[in-house]
């Protein structure tokens, strides 16, 4: 009965990993997110281009990007390394739940920090740009998107 305990939490940790992979995948894809990172900050930088800013305040802007970039890029190594860890863990014959959730920890923390990092750039951005500027730059980002909360039942 024991050894049946031990596949069952054994499968369940494997199924919860996998579904918060999924998840976390999905999230980072729909919200400009890891794997290719270019989303928003690729918008903000394709955007800015067709504003007229001063040689100054452009420059300042490349290099706000430029660095944001550079670290997007050693976050990057490190979220697939992250990710080749955790399918090292979930392949082992028993994998160990601890270390399965453990993994997905790290993964989760890369990818906060990678929006982190993502936001401070934009906000970076956005100082340097006046009220026209930054209205102007929203305006070709499209509309937003809003995000359906309503698929959840609210509180009495």
């Amino acid at each position: 009965m024991q050894g049946s305990s031990k596949k069952r939490l054994a499968v369940i940790a494997v199924v919860l990993a996998m579904t918060t992979l999924a998840t976390v995948n999905a999230m980072a894809n729909r919200h400009g997110g890891p794997p290719g990172r270019p989303r928003m900050l690729g918008k903000v930088e394709h955007g800015v281009e067709k504003l007229e800013l001063a040689p100054e305040t452009r420059k300042s802007v490349e290099a706000i990007l430029d660095e944001a970039r550079s670290q997007q890029r050693a976050l990057r190594d490190q979220l697939h390394a992250a990710h080749e860890q955790m399918r090292t863990a979930l392949d082992a014959e028993s994998p160990s739940t601890e270390t399965v959730l453990a993994q997905a920890e790290s993964i989760g923390a890369l990818e906060t920090q990678a929006k982190k990092l993502e936001l401070q750039a934009i906000l970076g951005v956005r100082q340097l740009l006046t009220a026209e500027q930054w209205k102007q730059l929203r305006a070709q980002a499209g509309p937003r998107r809003e995000c359906r909360h309503d698929d959840h039942e609210k509180p009495a």
